[in-house]
């Protein structure tokens, strides 16, 4: 015991004492400049060390230091991020001077964490990065289409292929049922949560919002961090349950300056089209399912009508997309500067829809005296986006973009004889023509985006920094619509309808840290970090609707004559958060690695008894390669054994769950008199607390063949208790649902990615793979009595019948008893429990929609100026309904699938398709069932490299072909595209781009 006191108190001494305390007898003022190899300017923020003591200082933003050393008979160590570690002799000399040596493993291996970088080697978290490099030439008009396929666990799905569409990001697996699923993102240090951040439309569900990260530009991002794990995220607390991503935007380097113009252009088609019934294959369609309905057959001769009327090559077309960014970057030591500016137009392979967007940025780094520091990140993004309704809303009135391509017979011409479009057809529910509707419609959604912060740091004594951070991020958006009476079915209903709304969001960051790190005899490396941090939002959000106008000719802007009774709502939510946190990283003998993390947050969302949450997290690595018996195995660079285990939360709810609400448009009976009120609307939970989730990760790093060859490999397991779940309450009640903390989730999987560089001679080629596979399952559903949810499954799994093909028959329908009433082409269905009645109790799992593994693979081929990227990602297993529109023999109100051509008739009694007509169609069964499996040849890239030489007056020039989701593999996959939804198709696009530099 006295000797571990003793350890103790000498270790304090050394942790508190002054640099330069120890032994300071012959004390010498050493100086010097410390610059990089290939530059004069000199390097801020290099580490300068004795050797052998605690003594240490940093070089000043022009690269010098003053150091007082015990003699001048030592020894100087140089360290710096990036750099090669150089040890100098000082020889006496009042001046020593360095030039250091670029370490370009080093600098691959630095990452973004949160409120800090590490080292890679340091990592005890799963943290999986993504250069510029990897994704520059990429067209993309948001952050999430570059991460797709290039990080390990990592799955993203496009729900809409619109410009500026949204997309569902899922690190691990998804972790809750009603609250929350995406990651938080931060971005330069400002956290930001996807979420609906567009006003709304009509009531009538006309308008689905946009991606509210499409205004970042991604040609300004330098590097994108994914943090996994709890030992990552719970530094993060309340919001790291689903996964952090770290977006760092370029800033400017001390040197010349820089300008850089990069530019591309391309056009953009349909991957691919659905296979349809044409004209005539449709009408003979309508002629059966007519005679099965003993009514009259509405076609006479359907040969007459031949290929009819492609719907599709009507609504959508070729599209123009383009791409301009101009920045200027550099820095003399007080300062450094990063400028761009960049302009975005995507206009969309549907007719009457696409994107443009404005972007400004501003990122400074410089200081205002040798101690205190300063930091600004500026960037002011205008998006006007064309929308279109992109799914099936409201009442069922309005269709979305590509259903309007699917619904249409194409036994109807586009216009008539007299040159009008054809607004209705047999057996149409909601007539109006698909071409007219789309051309005509206005929903235009404008948007500015103001993102910043500054900062200051601030060097109290050698090693310790106070850091201040004050960020905004303001929104302010508009949504004009308008439904034209003429040529939409929804306008015809009401004569004209229009909403003119807006919505601004006003967040406020404030983020104070205290960051102390001492290197202690070469050995002991401790960094310690203490902070506080406060973030309100407040949204406010109006809306006018109004109908019956005087006319078409104006639109929304002849609100002024309308005549209908306008509709008007306005919405004012607002949240808050206050968080405490801390992080502890210490490391021995560049061997053994320790990460501990703690994080209070209080939100106010919760109940009033509930608001705080606490984080802790653990993690510890083991870097083998460090030891005797491994350094001097010449194949292995590095061998690093990790393991974490941390809590970390969701409180992605929305405003005032947790409290008692009214609505104002109660209409009550007085005196024979209407009069309005107000009602409850909801139940008040107290209790309504964080969504909480414990993991723990094992993980193991390797590096071989003088680094050529790296790989990770990662096994998890995350439990989300205390669900915030929507249950069903009692009729009685008088309330249909409430928001309960019950029941829980289960994700567990393993992640391997594997980096190497394949051949590295004149030719050269470096290959990338990444795969993952996770379970997810609910383990209990608490309170919920859920008839779509089971335990053992994740949710959305598909429930229905298993189909058995049809009746060929009278002989086969007389064989059985299950089903009555069915003639021969009707579908027949398993009875599943045995009790000779088909019901709904005959309906098992039928799928599970999450696939079983998702999986990346890079390969780059240079020689000499030229290089070839080729980037593959695909998707294993899962399961999805087919549209049952299109396979649905009853239905008659849309076209039909090419498979359906096949059908049963009397002249084709052997076809497991059901007959047109059938009426005992039960949905979803295996019948609609269809697999999500695909392999995607997401993106080819050719490019040059002009030499230098070459064109004098630039410093560089490359230009390049790239093309984007080329080639898609499926198994027979029906719809449009098994990585994108139904509603607007995604795109192949085929770009010719050029980067040049001044």
């Amino acid at each position: 015991m006295k000797v571990l006191i003793t350890l103790c108190l000498m270790g304090m001494f050394y942790l508190l004492a002054p640099p330069g305390a120890v032994g300071q007898n012959n004390a010498v003022t050493i100086s010097g400049l410390i610059t990089a190899e290939d530059s004069n300017d000199g390097l801020p923020g290099v580490n300068v060390v004795y050797k052998g003591t605690t003594t240490g200082t940093t070089t000043d933003q022009d690269g010098r230091y003053r150091l007082s050393v015990p003699n001048a008979n030592g020894t100087l160590v140089f360290s710096y991020i990036g750099y090669a570690t150089q040890e100098v002799s000082i020889g006496n000399r009042t001046t020593v001077n360095a030039r250091l040596v670029a370490d370009t493993k080093a600098l691959s291996e630095v990452v973004v964490v949160g409120y800090g970088t590490q080292r890679k080697k340091d990592v005890t978290g799963s943290i999986t990065s993504v250069t510029a490099d990897e994704i520059k030439n990429q067209p993309a008009s948001n952050v999430e289409t570059l991460l797709q396929g290039r990080a390990a666990g990592v799955q993203i799905t496009q729900s809409s292929g619109a410009p500026g569409g949204g997309l569902n990001v899922r690190i691990r697996g998804g972790s809750s049922i009603n609250a929350g699923n995406e990651p938080l993102y931060v971005i330069d240090g400002i956290p930001v949560y996807n979420n609906d951040k567009d006003p709304s439309g009509t009531s009538y569900g006309t308008f689905t919002s946009t991606n509210a990260l499409a205004s970042l530009n991604p040609d300004d991002i330098e590097s994108i961090q994914v943090l996994k794990d709890a030992s990552a995220t719970a530094i993060y607390g309340s919001r790291g349950n689903n996964g952090v991503i770290i977006i760092t935007t370029k800033r400017g380097k001390n040197g010349r300056t820089n300008v850089s113009y990069n530019a591309y252009y391309g056009t953009q088609q349909a991957v691919r089209k659905l296979d349809l019934m044409n004209g005539t294959q449709h009408a003979e369609f309508l002629n059966d399912w007519a005679e099965a309905s003993k009514i009259t057959k509405p076609f006479a001769d359907p040969k007459a009508i031949g290929a009819g009327t492609d719907w599709q090559d009507q609504i959508f077309r070729s599209a123009p997309i383009q791409n301009h960014q101009l920045s200027v970057s550099g820095g003399n030591g007080n300062i450094n500067y990063f400028v761009s500016g960049n302009y975005f137009d995507q206009q969309g392979i549907v007719i009457n829809s696409g994107m443009k967007r404005y972007s400004l940025r501003a990122n400074l780094d410089g200081k205002i005296t040798d101690k205190l520091k300063f930091s600004q990140s500026l960037t002011y993004n205008r998006t006007v986006t064309n929308s279109l309704p992109l799914a099936n809303a409201g009442d069922g009135n309005i269709r979305s973009a590509a259903e309007r391509a699917w619904v249409t017979s194409p036994t109807i011409p586009v216009f008539d004889a007299t040159g009008q479009y054809v607004n209705t057809w047999y057996g149409a529910l909601k007539p109006e023509s698909p071409v007219a509707a789309l051309e005509s419609t206005y929903s235009q959604v404008s948007g500015d985006n103001l993102l910043g912060n500054v900062s200051l740091d601030y060097q109290i004594i050698e090693g310790l920094t106070f850091k201040t951070l004050l960020g905004v991020n303001l929104l302010n958006r508009g949504l004009d619509e308008y439904y034209p009476g003429a040529t939409t079915y929804l306008g015809g209903l009401f004569n004209g309808l229009g909403v003119l709304s807006s919505k601004r969001v006003t967040n406020i960051l404030n983020e104070n840290t205290l960051r102390f790190a001492r290197v202690i005899n070469e050995k002991h490396n401790i960094e310690v970090l203490g902070g506080f941090t406060w973030q309100r939002e407040k949204d406010l959000e109006s809306a006018t609707q109004v109908s019956n106008f005087p006319n078409d000719r104006l639109g929304v802007n002849g609100v002024g004559g309308a005549t209908g009774v306008p509709v008007v709502t306005a919405n004012n939510t607002e949240w808050s958060l206050a968080s405490y946190l801390g992080r502890i990283n210490y490391q021995f003998d560049d061997k053994y690695l320790l990460t501990a993390s703690f994080r209070a947050d209080g939100s106010s969302r919760f109940g009033s008894g509930s608001k705080w949450g606490y984080f802790p997290s653990f993690a510890v690595g083991y870097r083998i390669s460090e030891e005797p018996f491994l350094k001097n195995v010449i194949v292995i660079n590095d061998l690093k054994i990790r393991a974490g285990y941390g809590l970390t939360g969701n409180q992605e709810i929305g405003s005032y769950q947790s409290m008692a609400r009214l609505v104002t448009n109660a209409i009550y009976i007085f005196d024979n008199k209407l009069a309005s009120g107000s009602r409850q609307s909801s139940l008040e939970n107290r209790e309504l607390r964080w969504e909480k989730a414990a993991q723990y990760d094992i993980g193991l790093d390797l590096a071989i063949l003088n680094n050529r060859l790296k790989f990770v490999f990662d096994y998890y397991q995350k439990t989300t208790q205390d669900l915030l779940f929507t249950i069903n309450l009692p009729s009685n009640s008088g309330y249909s649902t409430a928001l309960y903390n019950t029941g829980s989730v289960e994700n567990k999987g393993i992640e391997l990615s594997l980096d190497g560089t394949v051949i590295d001679k004149a030719f050269k080629w470096d290959a990338s793979l990444n795969f993952a596979r996770n379970r997810n399952k609910i383990t209990s559903l608490g309170r919920n009595a859920s008839t779509t949810l089971f335990v053992g499954y994740p949710a959305g799994v598909i429930q229905g019948y298993i189909y058995e093909g049809v009746f060929h028959n009278q002989a086969e329908i007389d064989a059985q008893t299950v089903q009555k009433g069915v003639v021969p082409g009707d579908a027949r269905y398993q009875d599943v429990n045995g009790d000779g009645v088909l019901n709904a109790t005959d309906r098992v799992i039928l799928g599970n929609p999450l696939p079983n593994y998702i999986f990346g693979f890079t390969n780059n081929f240079s020689y000499k100026g030229f290089n070839l990227r080729v980037f593959t990602q695909g998707s294993i297993g899962g399961q999805g309904n087919r549209l049952a529109a299109l396979f649905n023999p009853a239905d008659v109100s849309s076209n039909k699938s090419i498979d359906l051509v096949n059908r049963w008739t009397p002249s084709n009694p052997n076809s497991d398709i059901p007959r047109a007509g059938f009426t005992n169609w039960l949905a979803p069964s295996t019948f609609t069932l269809q697999d999500m499996t695909y392999v995607k040849i997401r993106n080819i890239q050719l490019g040059y490299t002009i030499p230098a030489k070459a064109i004098p007056f630039l410093s560089s020039a490359n230009v390049y072909l790239s093309g984007q989701n080329l080639f898609t593999f499926t198994k027979n996959y029906s719809g449009y595209d098994p990585d994108g939804g139904m509603n607007y198709p995604t795109s192949r696009t085929v770009i010719l781009g050029v980067n040049i530099g001044f």
